[in-house]
């Protein structure tokens, strides 16, 4: 993920002018399995809970030592391999949410079809 997550950033920033950087604020709190190996997604999301936290402290809108500008926090979007149900990227916007952050947008590398045709991410 670090890999992708500088090749998105570069190019945001060289092809289209944003002034983007790489900020790994969230880290895994608590390990689980693998979610792929849960049923269900209701079983990815409730296993979901507490497992990420905020790295790092939030004073005045900004993620301090995290890559983020005096400006505060931008535009935010999440990174995750593969997309199963949608929990770990849900589960890491409700973390930020709480922050007071808001993600914009997510991207996978990769998605998987959905069982009985549920939305995964909302």
């Amino acid at each position: 993920m670090t890999v992708l997550s500088h090749a998105v950033c570069r190019l945001l920033c060289g092809e289209y002018g944003y002034d983007a950087v790489v900020a790994d604020v969230l880290i895994v709190a608590r390990h689980g399995g693998r979610s792929v190996s849960l049923s269900s997604a209701q079983q990815r999301h409730d296993r979901m809970g507490d497992r990420f936290r905020v790295r790092g402290r939030l004073h005045d809108g900004c993620l301090h030592d995290m890559g983020c500008r005096d400006a505060g926090v931008g535009t935010v979007i999440l990174l995750d391999d593969i997309i199963t149900t949608g929990s770990t990227l849900r589960g890491c916007a409700d973390v930020l949410a709480a922050a007071g952050i808001h993600v914009s947008a997510a991207i996978a590398l990769a998605d998987t079809p959905p069982r009985g045709g549920s939305s995964r991410v909302s």
